[in-house]
């Protein structure tokens, strides 16, 4: 068993990997962005074969100081 931070992991608790991917265009960091659905889905076997246990794909920006929200139907189309 180990410590990361308060955190016990190890044993019954393992780590996990998470991928993260990036689908909106309002993203500030424009390189980090994938919209086309043929090289998503070669970054999620990329992520998987690198040993990410799961993938998050996001698809609207987050970004505190942008006014970034889009309607639902949106965010579907691009995940």
């Amino acid at each position: 068993m180990n410590k990361l931070g308060p955190i016990s992991v190890g044993g019954s608790n393992p780590v996990r990997i998470m991928g993260i991917i990036n689908t909106s265009p309002e993203s500030f960091f424009k390189e980090s962005v994938i919209t086309n659905s043929t090289k998503l889905s070669q970054k999620i076997k990329e992520m998987e074969d690198e040993g990410a246990n799961f993938v998050d794909v996001g698809g609207m920006s987050t970004a505190p100081y942008l006014n970034t929200l889009i309607s639902e139907k949106i965010e579907i189309e691009r995940v």
